[in-house]
């Protein structure tokens, strides 16, 4: 994706990051909770830089993963230099009732605040959390459900600071733009035996609306390519049968009801829901994938590797759990960014779209395939210098332009 998010890298490279801390002292441009100015005496300047002593859980949607894994990695490496422990739990997909008693395990257990990566039952948390002085903020989630129906009980709550979504949420969505572009870039790389017949699939759109804008937006970006093209590209109409996965994998008759394709364009999780039933009928060696996630492994076929199946994949950086990170260590802290909006936000957030053999070398020694915290974009000081308690100069403008612009052309 060079040509849509050129204008991201140069934003991230002009946001150098000043790795000293600066002591708390009274300041226009960060406030405590009532509205005070913040104030510090000089002689506790490196208790306050650090912050305070805290635990912050977090919730993951899953157990094991290589976004997890890296995303465990990049916590545990901050956990000296901004003074917290970090404890995880992993919640249900389906069962509001579990996940909020898995919510209430964690504040029992003593946490300050919360990341979670579900919103189920969010305003009954956000209560849980008002009643026991604990902060939540969000990771990889739209929190759409509660945006939609319970934005005062959430949003407009002082305990939620917002989340950071995997990706656009559904009123910015650019995922079906995304998967067209890469469907060209594939064709211009190779003019000789381009991909002109195409098929979808997708979760379900009342737990992932953005699939189905996603796939709207994507043949609208084919029929307006249509109208010049030497060579025109047929998309398949959408069959509910077997294009919505249900959380299950592809049905085998995915491929005789789309006789014909040469690629499927999965906005659902393609690795673990499409590319399995492909391996299975051989259809892999004979059909492209363009997909959204990333399990481990892909890379073996990908591109002009092996059976060259997957022709693009995407992720989220896992370093923008960094946005609700920061956003809770204020609160911890008593302090607040001066321009910070009065309703908490959900942000959207770039990705890491791979869609080329340079672009998969780069990705393999990012953080979200190593979790090795030698590949991090922001250290334990840059993430402390983000803050408003360590550093009086922080904004909110810039927290969320860091974590939110990172793509495969800001990794290292």
């Amino acid at each position: 994706m060079k040509k849509l998010f050129k204008k991201f890298t140069t934003v991230f490279l002009a946001a150098a990051m000043s790795l000293s801390v600066v002591a708390c002292g009274s300041s226009d441009n960060n406030t405590n909770t009532d509205g005070a100015a913040t104030t510090q005496s000089s002689t506790a300047t490196a208790e306050v830089n650090k912050g305070k002593a805290c635990t912050i859980g977090v919730a993951f949607y899953q157990d094991t993963g290589m976004a997890v894994e890296a995303t465990k990695a990049y916590l545990e490496n901050m956990s000296e230099t901004l003074n917290v422990k970090f404890k995880y739990t992993v919640l249900t997909q389906n069962d509001e009732a579990a996940n909020l008693t898995k919510i209430q395990e964690l504040i029992a257990s003593g946490v300050d605040g919360i990341i979670t990566t579900m919103d189920m039952g969010t305003a009954s948390v956000v209560d849980e959390c008002k009643a026991a002085n604990v902060y939540l903020g969000g990771y990889l989630c739209d929190f759409n459900n509660s945006y939609t129906t319970t934005y005062d009980e959430v949003f407009k709550s002082e305990y939620f600071v917002g989340s950071v979504i995997d990706g656009h949420g559904p009123d910015s969505v650019i995922v079906g733009t995304q998967m067209f572009d890469s469907l060209v870039e594939y064709n211009e790389k190779h003019a000789d035996a381009p991909l002109t017949h195409v098929s979808l699939a997708m979760f379900p759109a009342w737990a992932f609306p953005t699939h189905a804008i996603a796939a709207e937006q994507f043949i609208a970006a084919v029929d307006e390519y249509n109208k010049s093209a030497q060579t025109p590209i047929t998309v398949d109409p959408l069959n509910e049968e077997v294009d919505v996965l249900m959380f299950s994998p592809l049905d085998s008759t995915y491929f005789a009801k789309h006789e014909g394709t040469q690629a499927i364009m999965s906005f659902a999780a393609g690795s673990a829901f499409v590319y399995p039933i492909m391996v299975q009928t051989g259809m892999d060696k004979n059909l492209k994938l363009f997909t959204a996630g990333f399990d481990g492994g892909e890379d073996s076929n990908f591109g002009s590797t092996g059976n060259g199946t997957y022709q693009q994949l995407s992720v989220t950086d896992v370093q923008t759990i960094t946005f609700p990170l920061v956003l809770l260590l204020n609160k911890i802290n008593g302090v607040k960014f001066a321009d910070q909006p009065e309703d908490a936000e959900r942000v959207d957030c770039e990705q890491l779209i791979v869609n080329s053999d340079e672009d998969m070398a780069k990705f393999q020694n990012s953080l979200y395939y190593t979790a090795d915290v030698k590949n991090v974009l922001f250290t334990p000081e840059d993430v402390l210098n983000m803050t408003a308690y360590a550093n009086p100069n922080a904004t909110y403008a810039d927290l969320k332009t860091k974590t939110s612009t990172i793509t495969i052309e800001t990794l290292k």
